[in-house]
């Protein structure tokens, strides 16, 4: 991982795993909340971004969140995002759980910070 900034007034978590600016890159919605930034050439995540980070954890500990805008996405993007989402580093941030066929793809986001902690990441 290279950066992990917390904006604690946004409740914006941006983790950045690459530098984006000297690459191919790409972005796909998983959710309305969360994007996730790769390179279409390496297949390699580059930064992942987070809305209402603390209210996403809290509402997904409960309940999975429904990756319903990644669902939406052509189904060579939605693979390579779901195999990017199983492997590290992305899996300290999100675990995918395996739906039922009937709904749509799900996962669950990782409180990896506790609130003291995304203080002194925003700094």
């Amino acid at each position: 991982m290279k950066a992990i900034h917390y904006d604690t007034e946004g409740d914006i978590l941006s983790v950045t795993f690459a530098e984006s600016e000297a690459q191919p890159h790409a972005g796909v919605e998983l959710t309305e909340n969360i994007v996730l930034y790769y390179n279409p050439k390496t297949q390699q995540p580059l930064k992942l971004i987070i809305v209402s980070y603390q209210a996403m954890v809290r509402a997904s500990a409960h309940t999975p969140l429904t990756l319903d805008t990644l669902s939406r996405a052509p189904a060579p993007v939605q693979a390579l995002a779901m195999t990017l989402l199983r492997r590290a580093p992305l899996t300290a941030f999100f675990q995918v759980t395996e739906p039922p066929e009937s709904t749509s793809l799900a996962g669950r986001l990782r409180e990896i910070f506790a609130p003291s902690a995304l203080q002194m990441a925003s700094v």
